[in-house]
């Protein structure tokens, strides 16, 4: 396999991942840099992979602690790996709350409700409470909790794909250079 048809290998990964089938690229572990400077890390579900602008999208609650992260710093890493092929994808960028009303409400409305519920919650992510039911949304609720719902979107700076199969580990990175992809096989 050459670079480039590395390249278009892990964009199909990213797509699956983003896709409504769950795939090894679907839960990714996103760092972000704390107000305080300490690292953060914490699970995430892709949902949006475009190989052409070369961005990622997820959705978070409004209230959490990691768009204020991102707002400070927007630089992010990502990581995930596929244990039954061996692989793993660690990606690097730029973050962004996405302000597109309209993009908004699409994912949005394409989102499950079981997903949506968590936006109805009475309390930002990390909220301290005094019972576990005291985070669970109320019966008495109102509104859909679009309110609490925002749009992340990740302009990836760089790309590196680990092949670790038994006898024949590989490495390539690949680092956007004014908008165009360089590709580079290196050491394991």
């Amino acid at each position: 396999m050459n670079l480039p048809e590395l390249h278009t290998l892990i964009w199909d990964e990213l797509q699956r991942g983003a896709s409504p089938t769950r795939s090894p690229f679907t839960i990714w572990q996103l760092a972000t840099l704390a107000l305080d400077g300490a690292p953060q890390l914490r699970s995430i579900v892709l949902r949006e992979a475009d190989a052409s602008s070369g961005r990622l999208g997820f959705h978070t609650d409004l209230r959490s602690p990691k768009l204020a992260e991102i707002g400070a710093d927007g630089r992010v890493a990502m990581l995930a790996v596929d244990l039954d092929r061996h692989l793993q994808l660690r990606l690097n960028g730029v973050a962004r709350v996405v302000q597109d009303a309209a993009r908004i409400r699409a994912m949005w409305t394409g989102a499950r409700p079981h997903t949506l519920i968590l936006y109805k919650t009475p309390h930002a992510p990390g909220t301290p409470i005094a019972q576990p039911e005291d985070g669970h949304v109320p019966p008495q609720a109102s509104g859909d909790g679009v309110e609490n719902f925002a749009l992340v979107e990740v302009r990836l700076e760089r790309i590196e794909w680990l092949d670790l199969t038994p006898n024949q580990h590989r490495r390539a990175r690949f680092e956007r250079l004014q908008d165009q992809w360089q590709g580079q096989w290196i050491a394991p």
